[in-house]
């Protein structure tokens, strides 16, 4: 058994990556989207991460603390990967380190937000198992890599271990010991039915009816106070005409300028939640015929960047990244800002899960209600 405690100061950042070493925690964030949500294809895999140089052979134990303030984080050994403390609707929390399978394999890999957690994965020649705090969450003996041909020759040469989270998620991390094992390590399988998956926001019983209260009650209050704060502020945008819909499942509910073709949308997953805004594309019609109403993004930008070019740049960096997509993709919008352009998929503006998060989606809509008011008068002018 050989036992490595690692010295934070060893990770090297690689892709869109800031990472900084203060009062013994190791601090990340990433600054371009990665393709977090799909892992449907090799070209889809994660490009921005940190990485430890050296490698390591199994049977291995992983032992991480560490914290994000927003969904999500990622542990990558070799090909694969666990996700930790992602929204329900993630479909890629396991992969296989040497033969990726690229399908659904759910295990409850719900974390607190803003709290440090101890997490353990290990890899044995034949069980695999993940610990978060003592608590056992998944174990297997029918792993990919336990069958494949080609695993003991890549064993040899060790795996690379990686660590990465979303945009817009502060990671902090407090250690991190890799421990290779002895082939006779007891892996202490507590053989009692684990914690099912959560894939699905469960505020709703089967059959029941969502209602505004009921779909965001499982957020933290100071969440719940915001999202009501923001309902009614939009709902008083009496030029904008906004309409609310609740999705049936309690999973969504959206905010919808039809007029103007623009909505935002808040993804409700149990207690942490995604908000963004778009130019939503109108996909009823065949391919070449989908569109949109209007796209004001590049011109509230430029107004914004008149009273504040901090938070326009932000805003502009906020915009999902459209990453690895295919090259006739027809949800991928360019915005050019400044002297700064990005492909951004589906036109989204994402906010922080936070309560500056909602208070920057405040600042955008408002701008966005000053360009209809003034058109509105301009028009009343020319009458």
């Amino acid at each position: 058994m050989i036992k490595h405690d690692i010295d934070l100061m060893d990770f090297i950042p690689v892709g869109h990556v800031d990472c900084e070493n203060k009062d013994n925690l190791l601090s990340m964030s990433t600054n371009r989207g990665i393709p977090s949500k799909n892992f449907e294809a090799e070209h889809l895999s994660i490009n921005s991460y940190i990485q430890l140089p050296q490698r390591y052979s199994l049977p291995l134990r992983i032992d991480i603390t560490a914290k994000v303030d927003a969904p999500g984080l990622y542990i990558l050994l070799g090909k694969g990967h666990v996700n930790f403390g992602t929204s329900c609707i993630d479909n890629r929390r396991i992969d296989d380190i040497v033969a990726p399978a690229r399908k659904v394999v759910f295990y409850h890999n719900h974390i607190n937000m803003n709290e440090f957690t101890e997490i353990s994965i290990l890899y044995g020649f034949k069980e695999m198992q993940i610990i978060v705090d003592g608590e056992e969450r998944y174990y297997s003996k029918k792993e990919r890599y336990m069958k494949v041909s080609t695993f003991n020759e890549m064993n040899q040469e060790g795996f690379d271990l990686k660590i990465a989270c979303d945009k817009l998620v502060n990671l902090r991390i407090k250690s991190v010991c890799i421990t290779e094992l002895d082939e006779t390590y007891d892996f202490h399988h507590s053989k009692v039915e684990l914690p099912s998956a959560i894939t699905k926001n469960n505020v709703l019983a089967p059959g029941e009816k969502p209602s505004f209260e009921k779909c965001i009650s499982l957020l933290p209050q100071h969440f719940q106070s915001e999202i009501i704060k923001m309902d009614e502020y939009l709902r008083t945008l009496k030029t904008i005409k906004i309409k609310r819909q609740l999705e049936k499942n309690g999973n969504k509910i959206t905010y919808i300028a039809s007029d103007y073709g623009f909505s935002y949308a808040i993804y409700l997953s149990n207690d942490m939640f995604d908000h963004s805004l778009q130019w939503y594309i109108i996909t009823s019609g065949k391919p070449d015929t989908w569109h949109r109403k209007a796209d004001w993004m590049e011109e509230v930008l430029d107004r914004l960047a008149k009273s504040s070019s901090e938070f326009a740049e932000r805003m502009f960096f906020n915009l999902d990244d459209c990453v690895g997509c295919y090259s006739n993709c027809r949800v991928k919008t360019h915005y050019r800002f400044m002297d700064k352009q990005k492909y951004v998929c589906h036109g989204k503006l994402k906010f922080k899960m936070s309560i500056s998060g909602f208070e920057d989606v405040c600042i955008f809509v408002e701008e966005i209600n000053c360009i209809l008011q003034e058109r509105k008068s301009e028009h009343c002018n020319t009458k």
